[in-house]
């Protein structure tokens, strides 16, 4: 249970791993950078479906722990619809197998669980409905839904600007949220982790009541402690969350979305401990 709360959860979840696309001519703007987003949203909405793939790490002073690197794909359908599964790091796509549930699969060094989700938004949120049976009681994949995530960039108080030397054909819109939106979004996803993997209440007849209850009650402890310490945590963190969408003007679709979310708190001995959580996502294939 540690181990779980400790590397699914981390902290936190941070994601973002690519940076911007390198240099070129920087276009003429001829809007401000927020209504562009608001023209690749309405871009987004009027588009049948499309597929993406995208990768997730977890990097703590700069370091990437390997067990949180995560490589997907996915496609949407009719708006409303979403499939999400595992890929191998060289561009596999297992997406049979993760339907079938979790096993082991290699992906480099050491074993990768496999996973596979399909949603659909009902009264404007995203309903988990067909699943591989979660391995922590949680799955990573709906956490990195891109539709999901490119929804809450309308909503959240941040500053859209335009990145200079964006590549010639393609804007970069550079979307930061402000302190009180990063820390209240990171506190929400948090949150909903932590109770998709608080043990449930004891049922059955595999023991007395009398064990099955202190079981329950021991692992209710540890999951309350587990809380209050990443609370603690999370309340003396500096939250830095960043978003870069790249852009194609001409038919104002998103191509990429990338995510970097810093966390700076106290370590031991008075030094602090940097966390960043990078998501990376492209789209093709329009419909």
């Amino acid at each position: 249970m540690m181990k779980l709360l400790c590397v699914r959860t981390g902290i936190l979840a941070l994601l973002v791993l690519s940076i911007l696309p390198s240099g070129g001519c920087a276009m003429m703007k001829d809007k401000p950078a927020a209504e562009d987003l608001n023209l690749v949203m309405a871009g987004m909405d009027g588009s049948d479906g499309v597929s993406f793939e995208g990768a997730a790490a977890l990097l703590i002073d700069g370091k990437t722990v390997p067990e949180s690197s995560l490589y997907y794909g996915g496609k949407t359908m009719d708006h409303n619809q979403i499939s999400l599964y595992s890929l191998l790091p060289d561009g596999g796509h297992p997406a049979a197998a993760a339907e079938s549930g979790p096993h082991p699969l290699k992906q480099g060094k050491g074993d990768a669980p496999v996973y596979y989700t399909r949603m659909v938004k009902e009264d404007g949120r995203w309903t988990r409905k067909q699943a591989s049976p979660a391995l922590d009681g949680s799955n990573p994949l709906e956490a990195l839904n891109p539709l999901r995530q490119l929804e809450e960039l309308e909503k959240v108080d941040k500053k859209v600007t335009e990145e200079a030397g964006s590549a010639r054909g393609t804007r970069v819109l550079r979307i930061e949220l402000t302190a009180e939106e990063a820390r209240r979004q990171l506190s929400a996803e948090l949150e909903e982790k932590m109770l998709a993997i608080k043990p449930a209440a004891p049922s059955g007849a595999a023991a007395p009541a009398d064990t099955r209850a202190k079981a329950f009650a021991a692992k209710i402890t540890l999951w309350e402690q587990k809380q209050a310490e990443l609370q603690q945590r999370l309340n003396q963190a500096d939250i830095r969350t960043v978003y870069y969408l790249k852009v194609d003007p001409k038919r104002n679709l998103p191509t990429r979305l990338t995510s970097n979310r810093t966390l700076t708190y106290p370590g031991k001995a008075g030094t602090s401990t940097e966390e960043t959580y990078i998501t990376q996502v492209d789209f093709y294939g329009y419909k």
